[in-house]
């Protein structure tokens, strides 16, 4: 799995609620990451829960929530070996 993806849905896993947003941009693009959440949720990683008003005339931000296949993918990652000089 793409490091960027990897950090997408470990942000997702250590969320409160399991949860990971993106607010779309004032031009009513996505960011690159909307794609990549997608790509989880296609993969059964993360469960698409819509679209919200950001507080405050905050925008509007994009919503998914892990799985529990995306929670047990991100607990048999292995940590990065580390060298000692």
């Amino acid at each position: 799995m793409p490091l960027h993806s990897r950090r997408l849905l470990n942000k997702a896993a250590v969320a409160i609620e399991g949860r990971i947003s993106i607010k779309q941009n004032p031009d009513r693009d996505w960011p690159r990451d909307h794609a990549r959440l997608r790509v989880l949720e296609r993969n059964g990683n993360l469960r698409w829960v819509g679209t919200q008003a950001g507080p405050h005339l905050g925008g509007t931000f994009a919503v998914w929530q892990i799985t529990d296949e995306g929670r047990t993918r991100v607990a048999a990652w292995e940590p990065p070996a580390i060298e000692l000089g």
